[in-house]
């Protein structure tokens, strides 16, 4: 118990120490290293924020990440999008989201300038090639370290849990298993025994008001939205004159379209950017994806580029905003409804039985990533040393991707 209070205390102590200057250096270092989608995104920032710096905790990612699982958007992205506000308000959740997103938007950016200025195609196929064992060793040393905490000695119905997330996310990976699986943790948290107080008697649930009184400005926020998704879809912004408004329109409706991530969304936009409104060629659509993909961020990031090709900068800045913002702000939204019905014990008995499930799919996502690597004798030492200096050496991931990156430069020159 004294444990329990002194790790609390010290996380509120580090918390308090959280400045604006901190949250856009830390996502901004995180933003630059986080190759192999969210998950990987997701873990540097339970390495980073959790276990270095201490400036939030585990239970705080966990609850993120079950409740972006539900959400509209690029769920690593409404995830940092919440941290950020929860340690410094609205300032914070901007300054997070908009520094995690700064190195693969001026990335993609560059590479956009490049392509339609001079055609070319840049090859990284090289460089790249063992960053994603380096990312793979990363998810899943996170995801174990967080078993260790969390589930390890848990019952042997929690470990169970966790083997069937694994198996079958690994079996059919996709959007509706995912959720089906949280729903299904969220169910078998509501079935384990109730928490109890310190006294050992179940908690009083008649104290507890799930009276939902929203403001005026959410609701004026959650009408805009409302009408910018009817013009979306009822396709009345093609009779807009001005092609940044076009831009803002379809970019805002594809975010708060958008469940599953961004790999569900391709083929939507695909059909929407090439055959349906002609912004793309079908080579510049795959291009675009491409180019999204060696980019240290969400496939989503690919807005960026098309937004470049409509408008020059304006595009590209328009276009990056209305596919992430509206996502994240409906995602704040929620949890702000959330936080302040976390401690009901019906909720923590469900998100305990999600964090089971949570902790399952991250570990199941490393390795359907190293399963991807290349099968050579490279890739299998870079796996070794990776794993010896993450899991025993405790060595910031940060390094990892950057000595990953180091050595595929070597390998143009040998």
């Amino acid at each position: 118990m004294k444990m329990e209070v002194e790790i609390t205390e010290s996380y509120d102590l580090n918390r308090e120490k959280v400045t604006i200057t901190y949250l856009f250096l830390t996502f901004l270092k995180i933003g630059c290293l986080s190759f192999g989608g969210h998950m990987a995104l997701i873990s540097l920032v339970q390495r980073i924020l959790v276990g270095q710096d201490k400036t939030i905790d585990n239970e705080a990612v966990l609850n993120s990440v079950a409740v972006g699982s539900f959400m509209p958007g690029p769920l690593a992205v409404n995830v940092v999008a919440n941290i950020g506000y929860l340690l410094k308000g609205k300032w914070g959740a901007a300054v997070s989201m908009f520094a995690v997103l700064l190195p693969a938007c001026i990335l993609i950016l560059c590479l956009a300038f490049i392509y339609f200025s001079t055609g070319s195609k840049i090859e990284w196929t090289a460089v790249m090639q063992f960053v994603g064992t380096a990312v793979g060793v990363i998810i899943f040393v996170t995801g174990v370290q967080m078993f260790k905490k969390d589930i390890a000695l848990s019952s042997y119905y929690k470990i169970g849990l966790f083997l069937f997330a694994i198996i079958l996310n690994l079996s059919w990976p996709n959007y509706v298993v995912t959720i089906s699986l949280i729903a299904v943790g969220a169910i078998f948290g509501l079935l384990t025994k109730p928490n109890k107080n310190h006294s050992g008697k179940a908690p009083d649930n008649t104290r507890y008001n799930f009276k939902f009184r929203p403001n005026a400005f959410s609701f004026l926020i959650v009408s805009v939205l409302g009408l910018n998704q009817f013009l979306f879809i009822s396709g009345l912004f093609k009779n807009y004159p001005n092609v940044l408004f076009k831009i803002a329109t379809v970019f805002s409706g594809i975010s708060i379209s958008l469940f599953g991530g961004g790999y569900v969304i391709v083929p939507i936009m695909q059909s929407l950017f090439v055959r349906d409104i002609g912004w793309l060629t079908s080579n510049e659509f795959v291009d675009a994806i491409a180019f999204s993909q060696v980019t240290p961020g969400p496939i989503l990031v690919s807005a960026t580029f098309i937004g470049f090709k409509l408008a020059g900068i304006a595009g590209a800045l328009v276009a990056t905003a209305c596919m992430f913002i509206p996502s994240a702000v409906l995602m704040i939204m929620v949890c702000k409804i959330f936080n302040k019905r976390k401690d009901h014990p019906a909720i923590k008995n469900m998100i305990s039985g999600v964090k089971v499930v949570v902790i399952g799919l991250i570990i199941s996502s490393a390795i359907k990533i190293l399963l991807m690597q290349p099968k050579t004798l490279a890739v299998g030492l870079i796996f070794l040393i990776s794993l010896a200096l993450s899991f025993k050496y405790k060595l910031s991931p940060v390094y990892l991707i950057i000595g990953a990156i180091f050595l595929g430069t070597l390998t143009l020159f040998l």
